[in-house]
């Protein structure tokens, strides 16, 4: 399948940096490009392609902007910026993916296997991750919309899902639990615990080299230096 991708920044160089990696790639045509807000609601409304690389810092509007004008058919979107401190907000939009300037080969690359993922029908007829996650709690099996998760924490030989501003316990693994969920979304921020990323509010440094992820919610969960990196790359910078 050939990923139909829209380049939008008023870069050129950026645009035509971010075009010869791209066109290492075998499965992706690039489309269309744009340099402005305005211009790229347009092209990707007429273009209709899988993915759009979005600046978040253009001319006429920001990025976000964009996001606005194209709800309810909105392709794969992966930011490109200069800024790094805007990746939050990138997740909480649902944006597949965050990617820094100066452009890195690799982040590009991660970028578009998830929109591979993302467009690509699941194998066998499976369902894609991303459908509510199913618990058996006190012999009731429960359904919860990921959408509504804050975080999962291990409990002994138990997980306790933060969901709505409530709690559910089931007898299962964190590792279990993990498979089921997102990985656009949810992402392991310790061995006992995983996290919503777009439930975050900030990170802040913490000793030896940890930090703490403090959520929407006020709660305060600790993102281990074992998870850092991984943290990191969701992120599209370093910690």
């Amino acid at each position: 399948m050939t990923l139909r991708v829209v380049l939008v920044d008023d870069e050129p160089l950026a645009r035509a940096a971010l075009a010869a990696i791209l066109e290492d790639q075998p499965d992706v045509e690039i489309a269309g490009e744009s340099a402005s807000a305005a211009d790229a609601v347009r092209v990707v409304r007429t273009l209709e392609p899988d993915l759009v690389f979005l600046d978040i810092a253009l001319p006429d509007h920001d990025g976000f902007w964009v996001l606005e004008q194209l709800a309810g058919r909105q392709p794969a979107i992966v930011f490109v910026t200069a800024h790094s401190d805007r990746a939050v907000k990138a997740f909480e939009v649902r944006a597949l993916d965050y990617v820094t300037k100066p452009l890195r080969r690799h982040r590009v690359e991660e970028a578009v296997a998830r929109a591979r993922e993302r467009t690509s029908p699941p194998p066998d007829g499976r369902r894609a991750a991303g459908g509510p996650l199913t618990l058996k709690t006190d012999g009731t099996l429960r359904l919860i919309d990921q959408d509504t998760i804050d975080w999962i924490a291990a409990d002994d030989d138990h997980i306790v899902v933060h969901a709505s501003g409530g709690r559910w316990r089931a007898r299962e693994t964190l590792q279990e639990v993990e498979r089921r969920l997102d990985p656009r979304r949810f992402v392991r921020i310790h061995r006992s615990t995983v996290v919503r990323l777009n439930r975050v509010r900030e990170l802040q440094p913490w000793f030896h080299g940890d930090y703490v992820a403090i959520l929407h919610t006020g709660a305060k969960l600790r993102v281990s230096r074992t998870y850092r990196e991984r943290v990191a790359r969701f992120l599209g910078r370093d910690l």
